[in-house]
């Protein structure tokens, strides 16, 4: 077959690249990359333009953008459970917990990868990025963006903070190889209070180590931190509450815990005297707006 000529090659290139700006939203983006996964109704509800200003709405008249900006360890209860070993991951396992039920059609909304390149996201920036989305520099949250911004820049090698979910959807799969994977989330029968939970059901997840954790962060719009789980291990989780309701819970599992100092408003130390290593994992359980990418 005769060479087609550069500029008419050159051409249909940009044809392609055009069609495929008009049609990768973020929806088609998840339908071309993972054909065999079903998009959850928890991110489907969060596609919607990022409001400007603070939203006091929910739960103690807070944005709900900002779930865990009350969420210092001298705000929380001393019962409650956050890290636990994960030898006592099993059946009849009892402990002290709160699962807030998410709205998400009031959560972080979703930018577009496109947009979120167009928005500044450094800590250096953060006068500018509040300045942008009309939020008041004195407020609470205002402090949470910026605390996110720098966690963020503090990340190691392989740990990123992603700002769309097509970013997150490339750093879940990796290769052409990877797309046949599995979303996990925590779900939540109903919103609950603090109380005893005891396991009913427990079932280690056939992960491998490049299934990926993501974080729903605190900010104006959905930002994931993000890592693959190497060691790690993952669970799934049957949780009956004192009051009759249940929790289909995903845990995550973890040989190590040096670096989760800058999470401490929603991490505490294990109980005195234990310590997480290869023998011991430290386990907690997942907020429902967190997303395990599993490659079984």
């Amino acid at each position: 077959m005769e060479r087609l000529h550069l500029p008419f090659a050159l051409l249909l290139f940009l044809a392609r690249v055009s069609h495929y700006h008009v049609v990768a939203t973020p929806e088609r983006y998840w339908a071309q990359a993972l054909p065999n996964t079903p998009m959850p109704d928890a991110i489907r509800t969060r596609f919607r333009p990022v409001p400007s200003g603070l939203l006091h709405m929910g739960l103690r008249n807070r944005d709900p953008r900002f779930p865990y900006s009350d969420f210092s360890q001298e705000n929380r209860d001393p019962r409650e459970t956050t890290l636990f070993l994960e030898k006592d991951l099993k059946v009849g396992m009892n402990k002290i917990l709160h699962f807030p039920k998410s709205e998400f059609r009031c959560a972080s909304p979703f930018f577009s990868r496109e947009d979120a390149y167009a928005v500044p996201f450094f800590s250096a920036e953060l006068p500018r990025i509040l300045q942008r989305f009309s939020f008041p520099p004195a407020s609470s949250e205002a402090v949470q963006v910026g605390v996110t911004l720098k966690w963020c820049e503090s990340l190691e090698a392989g740990e990123k903070c992603l700002t769309s979910l097509e970013a997150m959807i490339d750093y879940a799969t990796p290769s052409d190889q990877d797309h046949n994977i599995t979303v996990l989330r925590t779900i939540i029968n109903k919103d609950s209070v603090l109380q005893a939970y005891a396991a009913t059901k427990v079932q280690r997840v056939p992960a491998q180590a490049s299934s990926t954790l993501c974080h729903n962060m605190p900010y104006l719009y959905a930002v994931y931190y993000c890592h693959y789980i190497g060691e790690g291990r993952i669970y799934k989780v049957k949780l009956e509450g004192e009051d009759g309701s249940t929790v289909d819970a995903i845990a995550g599992c973890h040989p190590h815990t040096k670096n989760w100092e800058p999470l401490s408003y929603w991490f505490q130390a294990l109980p005195t005297g234990k310590k997480a290593d290869q023998h011991n994992y430290a386990c907690h359980f997942l907020p429902d707006t967190h997303i395990v990418w599993a490659h079984v």
